[in-house]
């Protein structure tokens, strides 16, 4: 089991000392200019046309960089060149349920229940070492200050798939409460040669209950518990098909892959709680428990040996002129469980014009991960029957503990704003593995100082900062090595706002000495793969980001626009080679990580009708493959388009296009072959509010 270095003691003296302040965290410019030119609102108007449960695009538009996936698949991000270290943050609580033992595990939230998304590039150091390389924050849907308010949406493609969903909230006297539902239900017909089925489901709830303050109480206060839960089905594997084939109909899957699946369950509870001490001090505690369950199947070898392309070729083959004999294939199961548990609290006190922001965390996480494998024949008449037994391959647990406290201080003087911070956390992670799996096991801790200094200046509509940062995350105990990533961040930021324009520019520089690789985009994960997480020693991303957003307003019509553009250039100083990751040259851009990405939103609006667009570019992704050459995902354009028409204040039509121009876009090119996003598809919807 872990060492935990911090008695229960220990870490109820630095709650009481956060607890001195709080509202919000003291805002650096840095984190304004975030706020302004990678905040997305959800339930706008030129959002909601679109009505996404989840959506590259719209992750694009906040300024992540998103890598293509499947369809009904969660959408992967990283962030400058790295995935480790980079956080999907919900009301700024870990929306993984376990960042430090479960680095693999991606989860995005159901977009239906937020109200908004933020991506911050140069985070600040109170958002600890799971979050010092960048930050997703979601707010959830708030309950609203009517004493009766909700929506309703449902909507149907050319497919018969459909989803439907509603949220209902209200507040009488001191409380209120929120009740939010969702279910996506979806089907592609995916045989290769035989029909087959493809389906996937989801659900999702949401549930609210806040009470203030009662009346006549000295310091007014607020208590929030919110519980979710999401359970999710899919058909779809990692198995994809022949360059051939692909060519011949991307939509199709062989039906090798008939036992491909996932099947997840998450449950997440938050107790929230706001005391207004005083005009200038406040604190804000949260303590949250989340468990996520998953169960994934992926057909991944023939006679024993591991997809690659001469193999992928004899499936191919197979499915053609299936033989009397059959092929003997072998799946990959995972059955994994993860939960965490954490106390947070942040505050911010008033001193004057300057304020001081004290923060601290505690936090546990456990992953129990089981992979194994079972063989199966694939028979004649390309049916598939098991002839053994689930076998394990590994079976561990992974401990991680995490302590971590920061205080940041902004110091004002008329227009000029120097904010210093500094962060600490400690982290004991542990890996348990029983005899007869051959892994190593793990227990050991470290350290980090994170600082942190930004020196800018505002006047009127313009702001400029200079940051500087030591960035660090703790290696996963699947770390032969047992080193923490680690960077200097060093970032120039330019942004100008006014009325309804808003322009910004960054330029920056991250210098790794070590940087983190696990199973990611565009590998077949073996179960080694998925076990251990391996090193790059020395890392250099460069970049400019440039974002612009405006909106004209005629006497008739109106024009919304938004625009991201990112250019990184993310390089190895040195070669680097691995059996699980495979080769690539010094000086050489690292192969998951696109140069370009480019995405816009625009429309017209005009009285009752709005017609907008949202697009995403992404330049080429060389990734060679591991441990054999394969071509690289060429870059490629995805534009999704919807006219929405209100039929009253509360009842409103739309039409949703995804991949208007039926690109072929590919979702991922690996050893086991490829597959592709999904092809032109219209929804037509009805979305009430009242």
């Amino acid at each position: 089991m872990s060492n935990h270095p911090f008695s229960l003691s220990l870490i109820a003296v630095a709650v009481l000392f956060a607890c001195q302040s709080a509202d919000a965290v003291a805002e650096t410019v840095t984190e304004s200019i975030d706020k302004t030119n990678n905040h997305l609102e959800l339930k706008q108007s030129t959002q909601t046309a679109f009505h996404y449960r989840q959506s590259d695009i719209a992750v694009g538009l906040t300024g992540a960089t998103v890598l293509p996936t499947a369809t009904s698949e969660d959408v992967e991000l990283m962030h400058r060149g790295v995935s480790d270290g980079v956080a999907v943050m919900q009301d700024g609580i870990f929306f993984s349920p376990a960042p430090y033992s479960g680095q693999n595990l991606v989860i995005q939230p159901n977009m239906l229940h937020q109200q908004s998304v933020t991506l911050s590039s140069m985070t600040s150091i109170v958002d600890g070492s799971e979050a010092s390389f960048g930050k997703l924050e979601y707010q959830s849907a708030a309950i609203s200050p009517k004493k009766n308010a909700g929506e309703f949406n449902a909507e149907m493609n050319d497919n018969s798939d459909f989803n439907v969903g509603g949220i209902v909230s209200g507040t009488t006297k001191e409380y209120g409460m929120l009740l939010a539902l969702d279910y996506q239900s979806a089907t592609d017909e995916v045989g290769y040669q035989v029909d087959r089925d493809a389906d996937a489901t989801q659900a999702d709830l949401m549930f609210k209950i806040t009470a203030d303050s009662l009346p006549g109480a000295r310091n007014k206060q607020t208590t929030e518990f919110s519980y979710q839960y999401s359970s999710k089905d899919t058909d779809i594997g990692t198995l994809g098909l022949t360059n051939a084939d692909f060519d011949q109909d991307p939509g199709k899957l062989y039906s090798a892959a008939n036992i491909d699946k996932e099947e997840t369950e998450r449950n997440r509870y938050v107790l929230a709680h706001k005391l207004y001490l005083s005009k200038t001090s406040t604190v804000a505690t949260d303590f949250y428990y989340q468990t996520y369950s998953q169960k994934v199947v992926d057909m991944l070898y023939v006679d024993g040996d591991t997809i690659n392309s001469t193999l992928l070729s004899n499936i191919a083959a197979f499915e053609i002129n299936p033989t009397i004999d059959g092929m003997d294939l072998g799946a990959l199961s995972q059955d994994n469980d993860f939960a965490g548990f954490g106390v947070q609290t942040k505050g911010v006190n008033m001193y004057g014009q300057h304020e001081v922001t004290y923060s601290a965390r505690y936090h546990t996480d456990k992953a129990e991960m089981e992979l194994g494998g079972q063989d199966w024949l694939w028979n004649q008449d390309l049916s598939l029957t098991s002839v053994s037994d689930k076998e394990a391959f590994a079976v561990y647990t992974d401990d991680a503990s995490a302590f971590s406290s920061a205080v940041d201080a902004k110091l004002n003087y008329g227009d000029w704003s120097i904010n210093i911070g500094l962060g600490y956390e400690h982290v004991s992670v542990s890996r348990d593995v029983s005899d007869e799996y051959n892994l190593t096991e793990a227990d050991f801790s470290d350290d980090g100082w994170m600082p942190s200094i930004e020196v800018a200046y505002t006047t009127g509509a313009w702001s400029a900062a200079v940051q500087a940062k030591q960035a660090w995350t703790a290696a996963s105990a699947g770390n032969l090595e047992q080193r923490a990533q680690e960077a200097l961040q060093y970032q120039l930021a330019v942004a100008y706002q006014q009325d309804t324009l808003a322009l910004a520019m960054t330029a920056y520089l991250h210098d790794y000495d070590n940087q983190h690789i696990g199973c990611m985009f565009g590998m077949i994960c073996d179960y080694e793969q998925i076990a251990l997480q391996e090193n790059i020693e020395d890392v250099t991303v460069t970049g400019i980001d440039l974002s612009a957003e405006y909106s004209l307003t005629f006497d008739r019509f109106s024009i919304p626009f938004k625009a991201k553009y990112q250019y990184t250039q993310a390089e190895t100083d040195i070669g680097y080679c691995s059996n699980n990751n495979g080769c690539f040259d010094g000086d050489s851009q690292l192969p998951w990580v696109p140069k370009q990405q480019f995405s816009f939103s625009s429309g017209v609006v005009v009285g009752d009708v709005s017609v907008m667009a949202q697009a995403l570019f992404q330049s080429e992704l060389e990734y060679e493959g591991n441990l054999a050459a394969i071509e690289p995902i060429d870059s490629q354009w995805k534009v999704n388009l919807a006219a929405t028409y209100s039929i009253t204040q509360q009842h409103e039509v739309y039409l949703r296009v995804e991949n208007l121009f039926d690109e072929t876009l590919v979702a991922s090119r690996t050893l086991a072959g490829l597959q592709a996003q999904s092809e032109m598809t219209a929804y037509l919807g009805y979305q009430a509010r009242f």
